[in-house]
């Protein structure tokens, strides 16, 4: 019973609330982000929760790819045409 309490205590808690507010930062090769979120509607300084999350940049990369998707906005970087495109025009 001991073993089972550690493992269920060691899984990782899901994240779930309002996001209030983010920053980011470079740390080496890789993207620190801070996401403060919380499940109130009018949250005070206690009630909101700060989570740490490190993120190599292709992962950060196809996180903002995936969220301008998902609002419908295009990314700001213009597409490479193709080979064939060029030669045609």
């Amino acid at each position: 019973m001991v073993a089972t309490n550690r493992a269920r205590d060691q899984q990782p808690q899901e994240l779930s609330g309002v996001v209030v507010g983010w920053k980011h930062r470079t740390f080496s090769e890789n993207i620190h982000l801070t996401v403060q979120s919380t499940t109130k509607g009018k949250p005070t300084p206690e009630a909101v929760d700060t989570h740490h999350l490190l993120m190599t940049r292709n992962q950060a990369f196809l996180l903002a790819n995936y969220l301008l998707q998902l609002t419908g906005q295009e990314d700001s970087m213009p597409r490479r045409r193709s080979f064939l495109s060029r030669f045609f025009t």
